[in-house]
């Protein structure tokens, strides 16, 4: 190893490398050691030893700096860049942040050329301790913390073609609930008119849309006006249609998108969207992290309805029996009203339990537990025999959903 060392410092002591981008090419020997340090190290051993790489072997006064080819002097501007970093931060509330750095051009490419000559065994590139040593200092200046999972916001610090400059990915900030809704007028998120697509035309009064709220827009109105975010992004545990009703407290989140604030009062802002509780209500709200994201949106959970059931013809209580052989595996082909959107295939789907009241010579209630992504209102018309067994097969009479609520949603979610 020494013998590999010393060759390797025979090579570079042509090169006139400063401390940093000598020390670089040594940086993973030792524990606890800036580049710098180790540069030093290098210069100071006449016959080098991979034990050499400890703190007592530092030269006394030793400072951050040095300027060569090699980084272009991006070491003589840490504090620099630091503060350039921490003045972009002023509006944004954060706790959290990650460094990324796209360094002068030339120095990447000598960086690389000095790695086809002396070899890239122990090295680290110099992005790498760029970052490491800004992110340093902005931790010990700015107080706050380095994450790198979940950084509330991510300067780039762009070094190239001689300007400096920071850019800013700012993370949105997710939140997680539950809602009902209780409006059968409303969809779950905005939708564009359908005659202008959201420009805006005589028809939807120059709105844009289709209806004129949605569960979206109630709910994001306040979170979005705290956080002062760009815009918010409403993912859905499943959704229910316009003309239903959910009492089943179905999962969300709510993304902010480029947020100022993030210290928001979430039982202050879900009790201003639960004033009124015409349209919709929530329940359960908490910070969350975007891996949540796609666990709402794509498992698959159960569910109960309950439908008010219209017949042709009038029906009897033993009639109704006859529903219980509905408890079984269903057949139900891609329905009419959703081919121009989803595949035509046949999917076959779960129905759990069948529970009925008659409430007329030609009604009754219907009560339904079923599988994830089961068609309840073609289960009970069938759709033209699209979906078999149905509601209207089973009584040989056609039968019709007025009235569609979901009571009951299985939930994903972990606390």
């Amino acid at each position: 190893m020494a013998s590999k060392l010393n060759e390797k410092k025979k090579l570079l002591k042509e090169k006139n490398l400063c401390l940093h981008c000598l020390g670089r090419q040594f940086a993973q020997l030792g524990h606890g050691l800036e580049n710098y340090e180790r540069g030093a190290i290098v210069k100071k051993e006449n016959n080098l030893s991979e034990e050499d790489f400890k703190r007592e072997n530092i030269p006394e006064d030793l400072a951050i700096g040095g300027e060569c080819k090699y980084c272009q002097g991006v070491f003589e501007k840490i504090e620099y860049y630091t503060d350039m970093v921490i003045g972009s931060f002023d509006r944004y509330e954060l706790e959290t942040f990650l460094i990324g750095i796209r360094p002068p051009e030339e120095a990447v490419e000598n960086e690389e050329l000095l790695w086809e000559e002396t070899g890239i065994e122990h090295t680290e590139p110099l992005k790498t301790e760029l970052s490491r040593l800004i992110g340093k200092k902005i931790e010990q200046k700015a107080k706050i913390s380095v994450d790198f999972k979940r950084p509330h916001i991510m300067a780039v610090v762009d070094m190239r073609e001689g300007k400096d400059r920071v850019e800013l990915q700012v993370n949105s900030v997710l939140i997680y609930g539950q809602y009902n809704k209780y409006s059968r007028e409303i969809p779950q998120t905005e939708w564009h008119c359908r005659k202008c697509r959201g420009r805006g035309c005589d028809e939807c009064d120059w709105t844009g849309k289709q209806y004129p709220t949605s569960v979206q827009e109630e709910i994001q109105e306040p979170f979005v006006r705290e956080s002062k975010a760009t815009e918010a992004k409403f993912h859905g545990g499943g959704r229910e249609d316009v003309d239903a009703k959910c009492f089943g407290k179905r999962e969300f989140i709510l993304e902010l998108i480029e947020p100022i604030n993030r210290k928001l009062d979430l039982k202050e802002l879900a009790a201003e969207v639960n004033q009124e509780k015409d349209k919709v209500e929530i329940f359960e709200v908490e910070y969350t992290y975007k891996d949540k994201i796609e666990e709402v949106k794509n498992t698959r959970t159960d569910k109960e309805y309950l439908a008010k059931v219209e017949t042709d013809d009038e029906i009897t209580e033993k009639d109704l029996e006859k529903l219980k052989t509905l408890e079984t595996t269903i057949e139900q082909r891609t329905p009419e009203r959703v081919t121009q959107r989803r595949a035509d295939k046949v999917r076959k789907r779960q129905v759990y339990n069948i529970e009925t009241q008659k409430t007329g010579e030609k009604t009754f209630d219907l009560k339904v537990k079923a599988e994830a992504g089961t068609y309840i209102k073609e289960l009970i018309h069938g759709d033209k025999g699209r979906t078999q067994p149905s509601v209207t097969g089973t009584l040989e009479t056609q039968a019709k959903c007025t009235q569609l609520d979901i009571i009951w949603v299985e939930k994903v979610h972990n606390n």
